[in-house]
């Protein structure tokens, strides 16, 4: 009888220490005089969160110090480096789990100016106290400028990556390549048939290299001398910003910028399952969208799990459509979605609309819940061009529990824009609320509009209403509650 009591203890000790983990939610917002992004994000054996990004004086353009943060599960910081390679700007491109609490970064270093030639590649070892162990330089050719070097760690050690690079006067040519666990470089190929950028690696087999073209939306499938054997259009109209994340040897997710061929509206966030690495002939599908914004997934990994029956999958609301999407003066939002195994889409959640949010990275974490990872450019309080790193860890709900001070952290579940907006007004409700009772106050108090809403997506007429302030009130039995101001122009 004593041993049951104790094997109930035990057990009951294991569910409280789970639920506690799950309800570790924080954030972290990394701010200086300088900009700041967000390239890569792990979580460490030893729990530590490992964010691999860059700075760039707001005084000095194209001048770039790779960056790595470590912050502890609390979202504490505890340490953090800036490196550089012989005085040239480098940028982190990639930042791979190896083995026994190591990490490889994949950077890239040109001169600091307009053209940015004369530079190469870095592959550098990193360890968890922050010590850059071994780094291997890789020159390219006078002629080429090095975009972005990416890449995936097989099971045998090696590494397979793949380099975008600009040739004066031609854009986006391919350098496939092969190293052993030293970084010795045993195949390689560049690729001038067509432009190229391969990103979303994977070695398949002894013999076959797997990778999606992004500038031709394709998977393509290389044999062992790097030559392209087999292509496939990835299905349902996705195009360039693809996360991917394997569930088997030969199945995998797809998080992609998808456009809806019978409406022609472009930019949602799409998702399939394909079952095979390049047949195509089925595969599981859905999709998530605003019918009159541009929704785009994170830009380097916006799908993860650690349960495939609970995917967390995050993008960018509202993303501007311009040339320097960082620093533009036009309210962004995180979007955050969970899934089922089938795609099926339980909830949404939104975060920020106060300052132009663009999401990088987006973890599962081990405890249940996910870690997203960005920039924030808050334009209408800074006038220089100035972005910041912010990270938000949710729980299982992609909620931030307890008492969060930043505004950065309030969760929406239903928005209301434009705003400032003029003659109607728009409201999308999340689809776990799917009715909700919207209010609408004037500056005085009084209620000047009650409508109940039935859509996920809801147009209201206002154009009887006189300029001014008011406050929106949205509410439903099933939990929403939010509440706002709107000004109408």
């Amino acid at each position: 009888m004593n041993s049951l009591k104790y094997i109930f203890a035990i057990l009951f000790l294991q569910a409280v220490v789970t639920i506690f983990a799950q309800q570790t939610t924080w954030e972290y917002i990394l701010s200086t005089n300088d900009k700041e992004g967000i390239v890569g994000l792990t979580e460490g054996d030893d729990g530590m969160i490992y964010v691999g990004g860059y700075t760039e004086q707001t005084s000095q353009a194209n001048d770039y110090q790779a960056l790595v943060l470590k912050l502890d599960p609390n979202g504490y910081f505890v340490d953090s480096i800036h490196y550089n390679f012989d005085n040239n700007s480098t940028l982190i491109s990639d930042f791979i789990e190896y083995h026994n609490d190591q990490f490889i970064l994949l950077s890239t270093f040109n001169e600091s100016s307009a053209n940015g030639n004369n530079g190469g590649f870095l592959v550098t070892l990193l360890d968890n106290d922050l010590n850059l162990t071994e780094t291997k330089v890789f020159y390219a050719d006078t002629n080429y400028r090095i975009l972005g070097v990416y890449g995936d760690k097989s099971s045998d050690g090696h590494l397979f990556l793949s380099l975008a690079m600009n040739l004066t006067g031609v854009q986006f040519h391919s350098y496939l390549l092969e190293m052993d666990d030293s970084f010795n470089i045993l195949k390689q190929r560049l690729l001038t048939d067509n432009a190229s950028t391969y990103q979303k690696l994977r070695k398949i087999s002894d013999t076959l290299y797997w990778s999606i073209n992004v500038l031709n939306n394709k998977y393509e499938i290389f044999d062992s001398e790097l030559i392209k054997v087999n292509e496939q259009r990835i299905p349902e109209h996705f195009t360039s910003i693809i996360s991917v994340k394997w569930d088997s040897d030969s199945s995998f997710y797809i998080l992609g910028d998808h456009i809806i061929s019978e409406t022609g509206h472009s930019h949602n966030l799409g998702f399939l399952k394909q079952f095979h690495p390049i047949d195509t002939s089925g595969y599981l599908f859905n999709y998530w969208h605003l019918s009159d914004t541009v929704d785009v997934p994170a830009f380097f990994n916006g799908i993860d799990y650690k349960n495939k029956d609970s995917i967390f999958m995050g993008g960018i609301r509202n993303l501007p459509i311009v040339v320097d999407p960082y620093h533009y003066p036009q309210p962004t939002w995180f979007v955050i979605l969970q899934t089922d195994s089938l795609l099926n889409v339980r909830w949404e959640r939104f975060y920020g609309g106060n300052a132009n949010y663009l999401m990088m990275n987006l973890i599962a974490t081990r405890d249940g819940g996910c870690l997203i990872a960005g920039t924030r450019y808050d334009y209408m309080n800074n006038p220089e061009q100035q972005t910041d790193i912010i990270l938000l860890k949710l729980n299982s709900e992609g909620l931030l529990t307890g008492n969060n001070e930043l505004p950065e952290t309030r969760m929406h579940e239903a928005i209301v824009y434009p705003n400032p907006g003029t003659d109607a007004l728009q409201v999308r409700l999340a689809v776990q609320h799917p009715t909700a009772l919207l209010e609408l106050y004037d500056a005085n108090g009084r209620l000047v509009l009650s409508q109940q809403l039935h859509q996920k997506e809801n147009r209201i007429a206002v154009d009887h209403l006189p300029k001014g302030i008011y406050i929106y009130r949205l509410s439903a039995d099933t939990g929403l509650m939010e509440k706002g101001k709107w000004v109408k122009m």
